[in-house]
């Protein structure tokens, strides 16, 4: 990496590089480059304007037409911007994204007393590139009532060939009685059109395109009197401008840059798998995977009963040094203590009447002990099992409370919940507290969030460089539709969000099917331990209940195909997964392709659901048209070749419903 290289308002030549990652200044157009994107913008009176976008240095996926303000971005009047400095130097945002060349721009606007820093991340050999808007007051700055008009935060202008254009969006608070499921897409009109609810577009044609995403909390159920201005997409024609600022103009102050939410900018050449890689490829880099971190088998002990005095009560020390000995003979990996181990200080409760809002549990179980001698009986058992632990807290616990049980119980498995961030000061607070934990613990910890409320939260493209996300909450133990565990509908999920994620960011539910309830609307039952815990093979897995109930035959089931599934899943974290087959609907051959881009390899789970009839059909493949694979059963380590079709088509046998395979390939 060069040094860091600043020009100072002249037209100074200048150039960057991190690897493929280079920067290039004429003194009027700047050009960044990932060796496979490269966007060129030029200086205006106003800002920058994008003049060229190039996949692989050649193909042009878009138009040199800025918007009226001659400018990427627009927001509200600003005036006249002028170029202040220009800076690039090799970064990682503190170790929370992987390596790449920063690129920043900063303009000051001396009509409207604001200073706006335009930053480029550019990951080497990235098929795309990160921007982001940050805004700063200077002195003599008076706000303006109410949000930005407009609000711009990004301009792109697509290459006139790139006619079909797909918007798309992830619904938060799953409910298993939604008809919809968790996805929506929607074609856009090559007319003027604006669409509110989407977290990104594809527009291309068969031979490529480009893909824009919105890194913010937005979602397909936010309502507006929420919506911490996550803005939209405005199409007009073959331009469109990403909106959503993600502050107000009160939010700006004279002490420090205030983010926008950022953008995605991803080419692709060739179809929709093509697109969905590219997606997932820049997903990867943005948001990585530390093998010794983030690959792991969580249990939770909240998710066994349906009322909340149980759940809290399944937090105390008695219970869960019995679910360690469960989660360590299982497999299982970490064991997350959830709501009802704390004081209203965050500390650990000798007694339930000291637990916040526990004394419901205590009027139910009577008065008993929670953590006596504090995490000192669960901290040592927990290292002599070799499970690692996990605590629940609301997004409202002290840093320092969080920090003490972190050093106290040897917590390296965080989840904060109940979060309402519909003001930058929250959003921010929350952040700033994630990222403060994991520093305090040597970058040994991480921080978990749920999205099974509308209300705003982390969001699907927004957060997880601190942690996963936990999907939905799903129960066995009750016979309310709303939280029902439906397992087709539990596959949907994760199908849909396999399309445009990478699903091993995010936690699937594993719920004992032996525990349904008498009168609950589902078919768990009627479904093998084994499957319960196969459709989360792709995700990251957890088990959202109490472990101990578990007996006898059910736990050798989950014990043999989790000692499978561990000599296999860090390869699979290499991989990228797709969904393929038809939509789970409980009647349909579903389920997941893994695929290693670099070494041709892969796994997949394949469903054949409870209402299905037929025990053989033909599963399309992605990347593998005409090839020879090698396929291992990993269940019972049978081999066998079989020749892709031309159409990426291979036929497979489940001899019954509801049933699955757990398959490896290779090429010959």
């Amino acid at each position: 990496m060069s040094t860091q290289t600043t020009v100072i308002a002249g037209n100074v030549e200048a150039s960057a590089a991190f690897g493929q990652a280079t920067m290039a200044f004429d003194g009027r157009t700047l050009t960044v480059s990932t060796g496979v994107v490269l966007r060129e913008w030029q200086i205006t009176n106003h800002g920058l304007a994008t003049t060229r976008v190039l996949y692989g240095n050649a193909k042009q996926w878009s138009e040199a037409s800025p918007c009226e303000t001659d400018c990427d971005w627009s927001l509200g009047n600003l005036g006249e911007g002028h170029l202040r400095s220009l800076s690039a130097q090799q970064d990682n945002d503190e170790g929370f994204t992987d390596d790449h060349l920063q690129v920043v721009a900063v303009f000051e606007y001396p009509t409207s007393h604001v200073a706006v820093r335009y930053v480029v991340w550019a990951y080497p050999n990235a098929p795309g590139l990160r921007t982001q808007l940050q805004l700063k007051a200077l002195p003599g700055y008076e706000p303006a009532g109410g949000p930005w008009t407009p609000q711009i935060v990004e301009t792109f202008t697509a290459a006139p060939l790139m006619r079909h254009r797909t918007a798309f969006g992830l619904m938060q608070g799953i409910r298993t009685t939604s008809r919809s499921g968790l996805l929506e897409e929607q074609s856009i009109s090559p007319l003027t059109s604006t669409i509110n609810w989407a977290n990104g577009v594809v527009m291309g044609n068969a031979d490529g395109g480009a893909i824009l995403i919105k890194e913010s909390n937005k979602h397909t159920r936010l309502s507006e009197n929420s919506d911490l201005a996550t803005g939209g997409f405005d199409f007009v024609g073959n331009q469109v401008a990403v909106t959503g600022a993600g502050n107000l103009p009160s939010d700006l102050s004279t002490s420090d840059f205030c983010t926008c939410w950022a953008t995605w900018l991803v080419l692709f050449e060739g179809n929709d798998i093509d697109a969905q890689l590219a997606i997932k490829q820049f997903d990867r880099r943005r948001f990585p995977v530390d093998p010794a971190r983030d690959i792991y088998i969580l249990a939770n002990t909240w998710g066994t009963e349906d009322l909340r005095p149980e759940c809290l009560h399944a937090a105390r020390e008695e219970n869960v040094l019995r679910e360690l000995e469960s989660v360590a003979d299982l497999g299982i990996d970490v064991l997350q203590i959830d709501d009802g181990w704390q004081t209203p200080e965050w500390t650990t409760a000798a007694t339930a009447k000291q637990v916040q809002r526990g004394k419901e549990a205590a009027d139910r179980f009577g008065n008993y002990p929670v953590y006596p001698e504090g995490w000192s009986r669960v901290q040592t058992r927990a290292k002599e099992l070799g499970v690692k632990l996990g605590l629940w807290a609301a997004w409202t616990a002290p840093i320092d409370a969080l920090e003490s049980n972190c050093d106290a119980g040897g917590f390296e498995y965080f989840k904060l919940d109940f979060a309402h961030l519909d003001t930058k000061a929250r959003y921010d607070g929350l952040a700033s507290k994630a990222r403060q934990l994991i520093e305090h613990s040597g970058y040994l910890a991480s921080v978990n969030w749920d999205v099974t409320e509308t209300a705003p939260r982390m969001g699907y493209f927004t957060g997880r460089e601190y942690g996963n996300i936990y999907l939905a909450n799903r129960k066995t133990a009750t016979v309310r539709s709303d939280v029902q565990y439906v397992p087709h509908c539990v596959l949907r999920d994760a199908w849909h969000l396999s399309k445009y994620v990478n699903l091993n960011k995010f936690q699937v539910t594993v719920q004992n099917v032996d525990n349904v309830r008498e009168g609950a609307p589902t078919d768990a039952g009627l479904h093998s331990h084994s499957y319960a815990v196969a459709i989360s093979l792709m995700s990251s897995p957890i088990f959202f209940q109490e472990t101990h109930y578990y007996e006898g035959a059910a736990r050798d089931e989950i014990r043999n195909l989790l000692a499978i599934y561990k000599q296999h899943r860090e390869a699979m974290y290499q991989g990228y997964v797709f969904p393929i087959g038809d939509e789970p609907d409980n009647a349909s051959w579903t389920g997941f392709q893994n695929h290693n881009t670099e070494t041709g390899e892969g796994y997949l789970t394949i469903f054949r659901e409870r209402l299905n009839d037929s025990p053989q059909e033909k599963i399309q493949l992605n990347f593998l048209d005409g090839k020879q694979l090698e396929f291992v059963d990993l269940l019972t380590n049978k081999t066998w070749t079989q020749t892709v079709g031309p159409e990426g088509e291979i036929e497979l046998t489940i001899p019954d419903s509801p049933g699955f395979l757990f398959l490896k390939y290779e090429s010959k």
